[in-house]
């Protein structure tokens, strides 16, 4: 069966421990839980990188962030690079971007009209809203809750029926409802700013936990003197710029985070009912996931990135295709963002474009015999702006990696020290084993991994001039 149509459902920021069918006790996400147990829940899936610019990028082009050249946030992604929305509106498809795209820094387009001339980067409709409030949502604000412009534009806490979250689920169901009577194929995305704390839910969803029962990471200072140095200098900076919370700031900000996923899931369920009274439910494949994890303090590090540790990489990823034999599989394999592209078009029945770099993951969701995942998986992160925060110089800091089952390595250009963890017996990467004798083979073998790994990473395409 060819499915008609695409959703993609993009949460930013989001860890996997936050949802219920990724094994939280706390968090109950009926809707995402519920979706899992149609479809499949990929346990092993990453980002490229730990920022938003980048994986959103990879994930719209399927390469690499090396390649398509963006590699840390506030570099655009070039208009040469060839995007999942431009294939699909060249085979007809409605395309649509309703919520956070972030292919650039976000002010160049704030002004962008609800429709546009042409396309923005293949998506034909954008109703743009981000970390920075688009102002198609604030004119609809003005206009309907004049009362409430001030606390938008502050975004303080809004109510349920004017907050963004809702007017970008609002825009999407538009969009998807509008497409399927007239009986027209689309591609959807819908995509909310960061759930980086601290959150603003709705009332009607705020303050669900308690902060005292929030899980809050275990600090081992011997954890931290065991990682690079800039883990302490950036652990420092905030201290020394009052940015990094105390414990009770620290339960507020995660319960508030909780929360916010709570509403996250509602507008999920509003979405996935749209098209099943729209009649295409069974016509659409639908993914959700996230363009990168979060940090909630652990190993001492607040917000998310510059950091590579599990907490940033490794990112919730679902999938539900139509004519799937097997029903809440969960899926072992590695998969990386780069897969997604490819994916998509492979299971629509379109032929992925020259340079796209991922691997069609549709045997693997489809539970086809023989069909295996990845055994590794590339991870990065170049002179990140976000240092600057933490009193560093972004330049200073480039990291390359490389993640199996059970195994990861982070080389860091050129510096000394580097990490190394074995994930079988130390999960949680606490333990430093880099510069340990013991281990001087096993991180001859992922190094050798890594080297292998960037070679087969080489931009397929010609060099072209960067557009920046």
């Amino acid at each position: 069966m060819t499915p008609k149509n695409v959703l993609l459902f993009i949460v930013d920021g989001t860890r996997t421990d936050v949802m219920g069918c990724y094994g939280s006790d706390l968090s109950p996400t009926p809707n995402i839980d519920a979706f899992s147990a149609e479809g499949a829940l990929c346990r092993n899936a990453f980002c490229t990188h730990s920022v938003c610019m980048p994986t959103r990028a990879s994930i719209f082009t399927g390469r690499y962030p090396q390649n398509h050249g963006v590699w840390a946030n506030g570099i655009p992604l070039p208009t040469s690079e060839v995007t999942l929305p431009q294939v699909m509106a060249e085979q007809g498809y409605a395309t649509c971007a309703s919520g956070k795209v972030h292919f650039e820094p976000q002010q160049p387009y704030r002004g962008l009209a609800p429709m546009i001339q042409g396309s923005y980067y293949g998506f034909q409709e954008v109703h743009l809203s981000e970390n920075s409030l688009g102002k198609e949502y604030l004119r609809f604000i003005d206009e309907n809750y004049p009362e409430l412009a001030d606390r938008a534009r502050k975004r303080d806490r809004m109510p349920e029926e004017a907050h963004d979250l809702q007017w970008i689920t609002d825009r999407a169901i538009d969009f998807v409802t509008r497409e399927a009577n007239e009986g027209r194929r689309f591609l959807c995305s819908c995509s909310f700013h960061e759930l980086c704390p601290p959150c603003t839910p709705p009332d009607t969803y705020a303050g669900f936990y308690d902060p005292a029962d929030v899980p809050v990471p275990v600090l081992d200072e011997a954890d931290l003197a065991a990682k690079p140095p800039y883990f302490r200098e950036c652990y420092e900076g905030y201290i020394a710029n009052g940015r990094q919370p105390d414990e009770p700031t620290l339960r507020r900000y995660i319960a508030g985070y909780y929360d916010q996923m709570r509403f996250i899931d509602h507008q999920f369920g509003r979405l996935t009912t749209a098209l099943k009274q729209s009649g295409v439910w069974d016509d659409t494949v639908v993914l959700l996931v996230a363009d990168h994890g979060l940090s909630l303090n652990d190993h001492y590090q607040w917000r998310h990135g510059p950091f590579l540790f599990d907490e940033v990489t490794h990112v919730p990823m679902l999938w539900r295709i139509p004519g799937m034999e097997r029903h809440g599989v969960e899926i072992e394999d590695m998969i990386e963002q780069v897969d997604i592209m490819p994916t998509v078009l492979d299971v629509c029945g379109v032929a992925a474009p020259t340079g796209v770099q991922g691997t069609s993951m549709a045997p693997l969701l489809r539970s086809e015999e023989g069909s295996r995942g990845k055994e590794s998986v590339l991870l990065q992160e170049r002179q990140a702006p976000d240092l600057l925060a933490r009193g560093l110089e972004p330049d200073a800091i480039d990291e390359i990696g490389v993640r199996t089952h059970d195994w990861k390595l982070i080389h860091y250009v050129d510096y000394p020290h580097g990490e190394l963890y074995d994930l079988r017996n130390d999960p949680g990467e606490f333990r430093n084993l880099w510069s340990d004798p013991g281990y001087a083979s096993q991180r001859g073998e992922m190094e050798s991994l890594l080297m292998d790994r960037l070679a087969a990473a080489r931009d397929p395409l010609p060099k072209r001039p960067w557009e920046w």
